[in-house]
């Protein structure tokens, strides 16, 4: 008969034999399921990056691309885009876009629309998923993960608790997209590199392999947060001064102007916007690529009285008064 040994028992045993107090408190912590008293993300990113008060821009994340096709204990593509996702509506400078389970939400879409389930005008509606003018993605173009040394840990029936000397480094290439050219508008070489000791925590049992505290914690995972962070600097330094556009949703008179932007991309009262034409979209004749784009000529102009989370309420100053669909350009 196998006997069992409770993790109880384990626990006191390495605290005897290998971690210091700290450390076993923050393990018992793990696995108790408790809430570590480390300052938020969001806080600390917009420490480091100092308190932002301006408009924001719309931005999709993508998978990054695996160029290298490394292979490891983390799915890198993914964990990059979410990690960068996270970092820059902690910037407190952008709306983030849904873009990683847009399939969900299309297959959702399409089943109300085939008729198979129940009608309802409320949800499920096509036509209405938010576009974002640029996407935020990036190539892994290295990856270097060493272990130093033995990692002095014990294995006690399949739970191995050892202290290592992990060090790791990343490259990335991260790029703007524009969305209706398709074309990198912007793009930066980063490196981030993590290590120094380390307790690991991991199980060996039932062809189960992972870290307890999961990729963030791992020295690949510091590494990547290194290279987010940086990733983080370098879009927005890029997006200061690109142009804040919106679409005029309502003008019933001069005083009665909705435009779709708002509280939620920092736009406050005093705000102006110009009206613009169309302009036209240049391609090449014989490739069909954009060349550039020609901007129609300004109207008119509004300044914004009253701000809700999602629009903004204008009035006209100057020109003509502008329709439904029509181009607004923040000034």
């Amino acid at each position: 008969m196998k006997k069992i040994v409770h993790l109880s028992s384990v626990l006191a045993l390495v605290s005897a034999l290998l971690l210091p107090t700290s450390a076993l408190g923050q393990f018992g912590g793990l696995m108790k399921g408790k809430k570590t008293n480390a300052t938020s993300e969001s806080k600390e990113m917009r420490e480091e990056m100092g308190e932002y008060t301006g408009v924001k821009h719309a931005l999709g994340v993508n998978d990054f691309n695996n160029q290298i096709g490394w292979r490891g204990q983390w799915e890198l593509s993914n964990n990059l885009a979410a990690m960068l996702e996270s970092a820059l509506f902690d910037s407190g400078r952008f709306v983030i876009v849904e873009r990683q389970d847009l399939g969900t939400v299309f297959t959702e879409q399409d089943l109300q629309a085939s008729g198979r389930a129940a009608k309802s005008s409320q949800v499920a509606q096509t036509g209405l998923v938010r576009s974002a003018k640029y996407i935020a993605t990036g190539d892994i173009t290295r990856v270097d993960v060493a272990t130093g040394g033995d990692s002095g840990g014990i294995g006690i029936r399949g739970l191995r608790i050892g202290g290592g000397s992990n060090k790791a480094e990343l490259e990335l290439v991260v790029k703007l997209i524009d969305t209706t050219s398709s074309q990198v508008v912007a793009s930066e070489r980063i490196s981030g590199t993590a290590g120094g000791s380390r307790i690991n925590i991991g199980f060996a049992t039932s062809g189960v392999s992972g870290n307890m505290a999961g990729f963030a914690k791992s020295s690949l995972g510091e590494a990547a947060q290194d290279c987010i962070s940086q990733a983080v600097k370098f879009i927005s330094r890029e997006m200061e001064d690109y142009e804040v556009t919106a679409s005029v949703v309502m003008a019933q008179s001069e005083d009665r102007i909705v435009i779709n932007r708002g509280e939620d991309y920092g736009i406050s009262v005093g705000s102006r916007f110009a009206i613009r034409e169309k302009g036209e979209i240049l391609t090449d004749p014989d490739t069909g690529e954009i060349l550039d784009v020609f901007e129609g000529e300004i109207t008119g102009r509004l300044e914004v009285d009253r701000v809700s989370k999602k629009v903004s309420y204008c009035k006209l100053v100057e020109g003509q008064l502008p329709k439904r669909g029509d181009s607004v350009v923040l000034k």
